[in-house]
């Protein structure tokens, strides 16, 4: 990565020049400001060289901080208002590299629960729109349940889409399981009144338009009529804004946990922050690979904060993913071996 400090006058004309040296694709890194002169001072990188994975292992002073978490949010399309006080916040904290500050962030203001099939009693059905990934979830869960020796019953009522249930069937021959069909919320209830209290239980449902009342009503009576814990599914590659409206319309049946998929193919990790900002919702997990018996991982903050800075630095394919050492690096050390300084002197406004 190569770190440019920018020089001017004042903090416009620093500016003018980032923009004039990188374009638009420039990333600030830190800001200063002299009070007494005005002189201001800007290191900027390249977008596209900001993601070197150093940056998050750096310890910096809390406006440096808060300027490199908050490049590196916006990166991942956070929507500003989130983005801001989740920076303020990390640059508040006393962790003084971004990583550890954002992690500290991330469990003070958001829940992480991770689903664990390996427990009793464990029932669950995942809901979601349509797209989001939920049988290849479930078939998932229904894996790590087994390899822990539990007792599985897999159930299904997406009888919308095409091939859904050949698909669940598919998958549930290869690991020695059946899959019970259910058309009616009251079938859904008999048969799972029948099921051993030990057995852990996983329901598919269709894809809902979290827009049309019709389908989320239908959804409504199969998850009221299911003694099952709702897990909302979403695809990692959603916006965010659009995360946050689903989560939002979901969050409305009582839905308190969600499960986020396709983070191996997926860049921009904002719409995750966004649907539990928006809905409250904690984060039982995610999925990182197409392998139907791999690729589940139970998720906390730490994990969280690796994902967004492994995925910033994945935006570079020039640099490996996530090959960095534990111990701290300070931020002038960093400079000192890869900056270029560019101090034009333009002339002072007025």
């Amino acid at each position: 990565m190569r770190l440019l400090t920018f020089k001017a006058a004042n903090l416009r004309q620093a500016m003018t020049l980032v923009r004039r040296e990188l374009g638009d694709e420039a990333t600030i890194v830190s800001t200063q400001t002299n009070p007494i002169s005005g002189e201001a001072r800007i290191v900027a990188a390249r977008q596209q060289d900001a993601s070197d994975p150093r940056l998050g292992h750096v310890a910096m002073a809390p406006e440096q901080r808060f300027d490199q978490v908050l490049e590196t949010l916006l990166l991942h399309g956070v929507p500003m208002n989130l983005a801001d006080r989740l920076s303020q916040a990390a640059a508040d904290m006393e962790p003084r590299t971004p990583i550890a500050a954002l992690t500290g962030t991330l469990a003070l203001d958001f829940n992480f629960v991770p689903i664990d099939v390996t427990a009793d009693n464990q029932r669950l059905i995942l809901v979601g729109p349509p797209g989001a990934g939920k049988t290849l979830a479930l078939v998932k869960l229904a894996a790590r349940a087994l390899m822990a020796r539990r007792s599985v019953q897999l159930l299904t009522t997406d009888l919308k889409r095409a091939g859904a249930v050949e698909q669940l069937t598919a998958f549930a021959k290869v690991m020695g399981q059946e899959v019970f069909i259910t058309e009616t919320a009251e079938e859904l209830a008999q048969f799972m009144a029948r099921i051993p209290k030990r057995t852990v239980v996983l329901i598919d449902s269709p894809g809902v338009n979290h827009r049309s009342h019709t389908e989320m009503d239908g959804l409504f009576d199969f998850v009221n009529a299911a003694p099952a814990e709702p897990v909302l599914v979403l695809n990692a590659g959603m916006d965010a804004l659009e995360a946050a409206d689903v989560a939002m319309a979901f969050g409305a049946l009582g839905i308190k946990r969600m499960l986020v998929t396709r983070t191996d193919a997926t860049g921009r990790l904002g719409a995750i922050l966004a649907a539990m900002e928006s809905a409250g919702l904690a984060l039982a997990g995610t999925t990182g690979s197409a392998d139907p018996i791999d690729g589940f991982f139970p998720t906390g903050a730490p994990d969280l904060a690796d994902l967004l800075y492994g995925e910033v630095l994945s935006l570079n394919a020039d640099l490996p993913l996530r090959e960095i050492e534990d111990e701290d690096v300070d931020l002038e050390d960093l400079i000192d071996g890869h900056e270029r300084m560019i101090n034009v002197a333009l002339p002072a406004e007025g």
